[in-house]
């Protein structure tokens, strides 16, 4: 009886001593090191992250329109960043940092854990491509619509796995070039398709992007990582147009015309890196 009874304070004073810990860490640790660890670890890539980082009112840390950035210019934006550590599952011996991003209209809401079998959720909506300037830093070209994605991934003996899936509604763009080669223009595109992670190992299993007159498939394997600006893109890309897109837009596909595999069927071998994709 007396155990049961000291149980609930036992608890209390744990949870106190937690917070207490977590706020004395908090409070006392300079941001400037944290800018620092986040310097060293984006320079061998080349990237750089502003401004400068800042302390939340609860335990975590912020980025006010935080901009990541390559030598070629903007990649990603957003209007507020959020990350913080959840102090309650502590005391269920999980590590957990939560995260969240504010893009426009949009979100972007994680959790991952550092230890357990639960490793990472996800989950995105509403993000407008046209808000992400990667499209017009790195491809020269101009993309629209909203983006959706949700997913888990859990810890394993040989690593991570599980599924994230994605889905951009009324998809446009145009203006995409590849190194040398450029894509169709398109728009009003529906597009579906889904990350398949084994053995913490990324693999887009399929794209589909599917408008009037035309169906695309981009599949292939994906860089994870830190280094995974510059690792080599493995990726396909395959363009099925109808008769009256080739024809209007017959230059592109004249450009594109060694790679036909077969009548009105085109597969592209994407190679290069994420910050300088080029069709081979």
């Amino acid at each position: 009886m007396i155990n049961r009874r000291m149980l609930p304070r036992a608890a209390a004073l744990l949870l106190a001593a937690v917070i207490l810990f977590s706020g004395l860490v908090y409070l006392f640790f300079p941001t400037g090191r944290i800018d620092g660890a986040i310097e060293r670890s984006l320079e061998p890539q080349g990237l750089k992250l502003a401004p400068a980082v800042h302390k939340t009112l609860l335990p975590g840390l912020g980025w006010d329109n935080m901009q990541l950035s390559s030598a070629q210019g903007v990649l990603l934006k957003c209007d507020r960043l959020r990350v913080r550590p959840l102090l309650l599952k502590l005391l269920t011996g999980r590590a957990v940092i939560s995260g969240s991003a504010v893009i426009g209209k949009g979100h972007l809401d994680l959790s991952y854990a550092l230890n357990g079998k639960q490793a990472l959720d996800l989950s995105g909506s509403d993000i407008n491509l046209s808000e992400i300037p990667f499209f017009k830093t790195v491809l020269g070209a101009r993309f629209s619509g909203l983006l959706w994605s949700e997913g888990k991934l859990l810890r394993g003996k040989a690593g991570l796995s599980g599924d994230l899936k994605l889905e951009v509604r009324q998809l446009e763009f145009s203006g995409v070039k590849l190194g040398s080669f450029p894509l169709p223009d398109a728009g009003g595109l529906k597009t579906q398709g889904m990350i398949r992670v084994m053995d913490s190992r990324a693999r887009l299993e399929s794209f589909t992007l599917e408008g009037d007159g035309i169906y695309m498939r981009l599949s292939g394997d994906l860089p994870t990582g830190a280094n995974a600006g510059s690792a080599p893109l493995n990726l396909v890309l395959e363009i099925m147009p109808k008769a009256d897109f080739l024809e209007n837009q017959k230059l592109v596909f004249m450009l594109l015309a060694k790679f036909m595999v077969s009548p009105g069927v085109y597969k592209l071998p994407i190679r290069g890196t994420l910050l300088k994709p080029e069709i081979l």
